[in-house]
């Protein structure tokens, strides 16, 4: 993107997001409060989206649709310094600096020095979803990865399989497929039997009738090297979930593996047949129907010893700890260490990891929200790490802790796969950096470029609050606003004048240096199922914005106040607002429940439910209008099963579908109209960015060199014809337009 002369931009930054004192609250799921904002685009009224169809309709699209005609490749607009949702981690067990990441939507990645810099060796066709990666003790070239997130929340995204690589992650080839073994598409543990290279066992979870794919979760193992495999049935034949894996590294035929099913068979598990028979480990560990996903770590030098983190699963506790168990006779008995020190920790089935010190097997370093660390096996705990703390200070790390390894070549230090990239500390925990630079994962909700001045550009971000850059470049994004990042908007006249909102409804606003908090004042009974608010400018006035929940809020003075336009309109959570820059009395609102509504008075009366029986019922997830007529509207929809992309000329009142089955059957996130070519319309998906050249007759391909990513938003700025795409995964990236 092309550089400004003008003097730097003064943004200043918001609050971050805040520690709530105490315990968690009481809760009933493990399901992040995101999930349901992503069920109603890609899965409703099933759990999740079916990961097969998302392959097949990429596949449909290179095939059937022609390339784009683009002005030259997309390439990384940032931040390629913040880092994103990491659930796996491997260190080569002979060089400490030598470790391979895998991210939740950002494919694997490999650093050859501890993380001062990373290099992305992940297949661009493949799916980009990781949840787990093992080393081959006796090979440390080889390594296995499985795909599919297996934290339990319902944005987690599922893969297709094991993948192997024998040259360090160079090249990945296709191991385990689900589809020809079965194995679950959400891979949470991989292990390696350390005294025989072709006994591989891996652990999953799925959701059987609940899933788009059926499939199931379970314990899989293969005695061949993968030809063969099988689904062990001790636990259960219908579906149960294994969590994780370890071998006894100084006891062949010895491994360890936790269950939920749930019920009286969950719990820990132990093998001294090579996994022939499984017995169930009982003795001072809780009733099994209350332990919910557990982490192990068994002692490299004394394997006897072995820690296992549990989550509770009763009821007003689901996803608190349930405590930190430790057996020193190889699981034959347990004893519950945590004590009190866990009683504020929580998002136990969502962040859960645990690891121990190559030498002294009673220094534990246990995972999740933050980090906690005990160097006499439980007596005393500490808070290793403080998510809250200012980012660069030597006691932060980043929150939810998915993997943790203390390398045997390295003892004393830690790796940490956290949901902000990689955290590590050199002294057994004590002090951390962050190790994220060039690790260009972010998980973006949307994106946003000031039209007056293209070097400033962000937007919201998984856990990573909204992050922008005001120099254009890759590498020097910074938090402006805490929290989970909701939709971040640019003035088109004023650079540094923005308003940045997160997590169920919270709005800032920035300008001339300061920021101040401008939340509308929002009813409790307006706020169901509402995640993220849609905020949007008048196009004619910097006054005025426009945001909302069940009903829809505008603000005339700045946000100092705000009014309600509208009653509830569907009950569902607004998901769209577009106010038209041909004329700005036409408004028009779209919903999660499918639903179309119209004001042409300015917000002072508003039509029905506008959404005939052209449109699929489904969440509208971007309205977007011609720029010199208020009544022509487009609209994207979200979901499988339907058209995804609608034109009115008659502001709503009658549809066509423009779609027609020539894009891919999977949710469309948003649409680009290109202001100096009226007719050129881009739009992105699931599987990538598509456009057309003539108002939807005709369509093509501009995924080009994108990875196989969710494309979750699109801008365009106008004078240096650059379109920029946010994904869920791999960060922002930039096109030049023809």
């Amino acid at each position: 993107m092309a550089t400004s002369k003008k003097v730097p931009l003064n943004v200043a930054s918001g609050p971050r997001k805040k520690r709530r004192a105490g315990p968690p609250a009481l809760r009933l799921s493990g399901h992040k409060a995101r999930s349901a904002w992503f069920r109603a685009r890609a899965a409703w009224p099933l759990r999740e989206p079916p990961r097969q169809r998302l392959t097949l309709e990429r596949r449909r699209a290179a095939q059937t649709l022609q390339a784009a005609k683009l002005a030259g490749e997309w390439t990384l607009a940032g931040p390629s310094n913040i880092g994103g949702r990491c659930t796996a981690l491997v260190c080569d067990p002979g060089n400490a600096d030598q470790i391979w990441i895998g991210a939740a939507g950002g494919g694997v990645w490999a650093s050859a020095d501890a993380g001062q810099s990373w290099t992305p060796c992940w297949p661009q066709d493949t799916p980009l979803e990781i949840g787990s990666l093992a080393i081959d003790p006796t090979s440390p070239k080889t390594l296995y990865c499985g795909t599919g997130e297996a934290n339990l929340s319902a944005d987690s995204y599922a893969g297709d399989g094991i993948y192997k690589s024998t040259d360090a992650g160079k090249i990945w080839t296709p191991w385990g497929p689900s589809a020809k073994t079965g194995v679950p598409k959400r891979i949470g543990a991989i292990a390696v039997d350390p005294f025989d290279s072709r006994h591989i066992v891996c652990g999953g979870i799925g959701f059987g009738r609940l899933s788009a794919d059926g499939d199931f979760g379970g314990l899989y193992v293969t005695h061949d090297g993968g030809a063969t495999w099988r689904r062990e049935v001790f636990v259960s034949p219908a579906n149960y979930w294994c969590h994780s894996i370890v071998f006894d590294p100084s006891r062949q035929g010895t491994l360890y593996a936790t269950f939920t099913a749930p019920g009286a068979r969950n719990g820990i598990y132990r093998s001294r047949d090579g996994g022939s028979t499984w017995t169930q480990l009982l003795k001072g560990l809780p009733s099994p129907d209350r332990v919910g996903r557990t982490s192990l770590a068994i002692s490299s030098s004394h394997p006897s010893t072995l820690y296992a983190q549990c989550s509770d699963v009763a009821s007003g506790r689901a996803d608190r700890l349930l405590g930190v168990f430790r057996s020193n006779d190889g699981g034959d008995s347990w004893a519950d260490i945590a004590g009190n020190h866990f009683k504020n920790e929580g998002q136990m089935s969502y962040g859960n990891s645990i690891a121990v010190h190559p030498q002294n097997p009673d220094h534990v370093i246990c995972g999740g929200v933050d980090l906690h660390v005990t160097t006499n096996g439980g007596a005393q705990w500490r808070y290793a790490s403080h998510w809250d703390a200012n980012r660069g200070d030597n006691g932060y790390a980043h929150a939810d802790h998915h993997a943790v390894v203390m390398p045997i070549a390295a003892p004393g230090r830690v790796y940490t796969a956290n949901d902000g990239g990689m955290d590590m500390s050199e002294d057994g925990g004590k002090t951390w950096v962050n190790r994220s630079n060039g690790l260009a994962i972010t998980m973006f909700y949307d994106v946003d470029v000031a039209q007056s001045d293209a070097r400033l550009y962000g937007g919201g971000a998984q856990d990573n609050g909204t992050l922008i850059t005001s120099d254009g470049q890759a590498n020097t994004f910074r938090e402006l606003l805490g929290g989970d990042g909701g939709w971040m908007i640019v003035d088109p006249r004023e650079a540094g004048h923005i308003f940045a909102t997160f997590q169920y409804g919270g709005m800032y606003r920035f300008r001339k240096g300061s920021s101040r908090k401008v939340t509308p004042p929002f009813k409790q009974e307006d706020m169901a199922g509402v995640w993220m608010v849609y905020t949007t400018f008048d196009p004619k006035r910097s006054d005025v914005v426009y945001t909302g929940n069940t009903r829809l809020y505008r603000t005339q003075n700045d946000g100092v106040s705000w009014e309600a336009l509208t009653p509830q309109l569907d009950g569902s959570p607004i998901s769209a607002i577009e106010v038209a820059e041909a004329n700005t009395k036409f408004i028009y609102v779209g919903s999660e429940n499918g639903g179309f509504f119209r004001s042409s008075d300015g917000g002072a009366t508003w039509s029905a439910n506008l959404a005939d029986g052209t449109l699929p019922s489904v969440m509208i997830t971007r309205i977007v209008t011609h720029p010199a007529d208020a009544k022509a509207v487009y609209i994207t929809t979200a979901n499988f099963g339907n058209s995804h992309v609608f034109h009115s000329a008659d502001a709503g009142a009658t549809w066509k579908d423009i779609d027609g089955g020539k894009l891919p059957d999977v949710p469309h996130h948003a649409l680009v109209i290109r202001p100096d070519a009226p007719k050129e319309l881009w739009a992105c998906s699931d599987v990538g960015g598509f456009m057309t050249p003539d108002g939807g007759t005709n369509w093509a391909n501009a995924t080009a060199n994108l990875a196989h990513v969710m494309v979750v938003d699109l801008i365009y700025h106008a004078s240096t014809k650059m379109l920029l795409a946010a994904t869920y995964g791999r960060s922002v990236w930039k096109a030049k337009l023809a």
